[in-house]
Order: structure tokens, then C-alpha cells, then sequence
């Protein structure tokens, strides 16, 4: 199969802007399929485990969930999580509980409604339009060093090509130069 000559050469950019553009969707696509993952193993937690995981330790030694924490402070939340269970609220009902109780600081992750929906937003948007902004720079850059010049256009300035004012200047020193000798 022969090249069609009336049809332009590809541009060098063009492969790399599409190699951003893959990468780009792949970065956006894992993240939303890894939390399937994760619900399956959500699924094989108690409701015990579920409540401790959804809520941090207030101790102050460190930012662990009730579920890691090893503390003092964690043991009292973990037997008190079992107590309300053991009564039959349900895990919605005891983080709800310890929310109203200790504050929204008590949540290991924000709600998903609200005001809370942006910190779950906005990375994404900023990952989003940084990548977008940067495949527009790419091609810019790309379609800058690959058009050619239109008829009547003037020439492109060669950047090596020294400006009169600048030959002057090297004169001047070579003269210089050969009249210290």
C-alpha cells in the first residue's frame, strides 16, 4: 500500500499527545474500578469492623481508626460500638451516634452529600484539568514546530541567525581583538 501524496505527513505530536490522552483515561478509569475491589472486601467485615473503620480514634497519639488504633481510648470505643450493636442499632445508627457526640472531625472519610461532596471532587476535577491543560500545551508546542508556512506568510525567524546589530557587535571585537596584537 502505497502513501497518498496528497495527504500530510503525521505530525510528531500527534503519537505523543495521543500517549497522553491513553494514560490520562487509564488514570481516570483505574481509580473507578479499584473501589469495587474494596467493596468486596467491605462485604467480609463485620458490622463490628465496619463501624471501627469508619471512625477515627480521638485519643491524640496518632490518626488511626478505631479499628487500628491500639489504644486505651480505641478499646473503650470498640466495646462501646459492640454495646450499641448488641442493642440492635444498626452501624448507620452508632456512627451516627458518635458523629452527633465527638463532632463530623469523628468520620474517617467526609460524607459523599453536601458541602463534604467537594473534598470528594474536587482531586479529581483538578487532576482532570491539569491533564487537559496539558495535552492543549502539548499539541501547541507540537503544531508550532510542525506547521509549515503558508505562501505569503513572511519567513520564520531563524533563531541562530545573528541580527545585524549582532554581527556589529562581533566585528567590533574581532577588530578589537586583532588591534591588540
Amino acid at each position: 500500500m502505497r502513501p497518498d501524496p496528497r495527504r500530510a505527513p503525521a505530525s510528531p505530536a500527534r503519537p505523543a499527545a495521543r500517549r497522553i490522552l491513553t494514560l490520562l483515561s487509564v488514570a481516570f478509569l483505574v481509580p473507578s474500578v479499584l473501589p469495587l475491589s474494596f467493596r468486596a472486601q467491605a462485604a467480609d467485615l463485620t458490622p463490628q469492623q465496619q463501624v471501627e473503620g469508619r471512625l477515627m480514634c480521638f485519643c491524640g497519639c496518632s490518626d488511626l481508626t478505631v479499628r487500628v488504633c491500639t489504644c486505651g481510648t480505641a478499646d473503650s470505643i470498640r466495646q462501646e460500638i459492640a454495646s450499641r450493636l448488641g442493642n440492635g442499632e444498626t452501624p448507620d445508627q452508632v456512627v451516627a451516634a458518635f458523629v452527633a457526640q465527638h463532632g463530623e472531625q469523628m468520620r474517617s472519610a467526609p460524607t459523599k452529600s453536601g458541602f463534604d461532596l467537594v473534598a470528594w471532587v474536587t482531586p479529581f476535577l483538578v487532576l482532570f484539568l491539569a491533564g487537559a491543560a496539558l495535552v492543549v500545551v502539548v499539541r501547541r508546542w507540537g503544531s508550532v514546530r510542525t506547521s509549515p508556512a503558508s505562501p505569503g506568510a513572511p519567513p520564520a525567524m531563524d533563531l541562530h541567525a545573528p541580527t545585524p546589530a549582532e554581527e556589529r557587535a562581533r566585528e567590533r571585537v574581532r577588530r578589537e581583538l586583532r588591534e591588540r596584537r
